[in-house]
């Protein structure tokens, strides 16, 4: 069986018009989209892409990689993004296609993924479906003193939405703080993986911290518990961002 060129795709794309990444029957979605586009710009109705993960409805990404097979006539070079942006909607933006190996995978090819949480304290206009917002103040001192209990590998099952079909609850959470920003909080988080739903739970649980309803070592508890019933409520879709995918193959994320 001939093995095809396998090469990734670098996007972004704005998360509010779509249910989610991944193709789902009767629903917009950024994969469909993509898939689309490619089948059109090299005249392969038979396809397919591989992303890094998924992202839910509404959950947007500033950095996200996929892979696909091309037919092997064809010529893939940076004209590739030109042709796809002309074709896709506004809210998709292909940054570059990178010739990878074909043992590369989107997916399990990554080593580290990385998510940004964006929280206002006041209603703007021009991030209305990209930022939640919440008026108190927060403390960002006992936010990021509960983060000191989320790095490490172990099990996060207290973060994960129930119906989770992931075959290990374990993560490396190698990085996770607060800080404030103009008209707000700022949260970011790298680990080796993420469960199901996991860093929007842990963004809930910090806002109750940070309201003073549970002190920062409740966080632990949290953990130990393995029972989601015990953490905070899952933060808005719209703050979130994925921004950070890694690659042994692709150095500092440049080709």
């Amino acid at each position: 069986m001939e093995i095809l060129p396998r090469y990734f795709l670098q996007l972004a794309y704005d998360g509010k018009p779509y249910r989610g990444w991944q193709r789902q029957l009767a629903a917009p979605t950024v994969q469909e989209e993509v898939e689309r586009a490619l089948r059109i710009a090299l005249h392969a109705p038979d396809l397919y892409v591989v992303g890094c993960g998924r992202t839910d409805t509404g959950v947007h990404a500033t950095d996200y990689y996929l892979h696909f097979d091309a037919p092997s006539d064809k010529t893939i070079d940076e004209r590739l993004v030109y042709s796809l942006n002309s074709m896709l909607p506004d809210s998709i933006a292909i940054k570059r296609v990178i010739p990878v190996g074909d043992d590369a995978h989107a997916r399990f090819s990554c080593t580290e993924r990385g998510y940004r949480y964006l929280i206002l304290r006041r209603k703007d206009a021009f991030m209305a479906d990209r930022a939640h917002v919440l008026h108190p103040a927060l403390d960002v001192a006992a936010m990021n003193a509960a983060c000191e209990h989320l790095i490490g590998r172990q099990d996060f099952s207290s973060f994960c939405k129930a119906g989770s079909d992931a075959k290990t609850m374990l993560c490396d959470v190698r990085f996770a703080t607060w800080e404030e920003v103009p008209n707000g909080y700022q949260f970011r988080i790298r680990a080796d993986r993420f469960l199901r739903n996991m860093v929007r739970a842990i963004v809930g649980t910090c806002i109750r911290i940070g309201r003073g309803q549970a002190p920062p070592e409740s966080m632990r508890a949290v953990i130990d518990a393995k029972d989601r019933s015990m953490a905070g409520k899952s933060a808005s879709a719209r703050g979130l961002y994925l921004e950070h995918v890694v690659y042994p193959f692709i150095p500092n994320g440049k080709a």
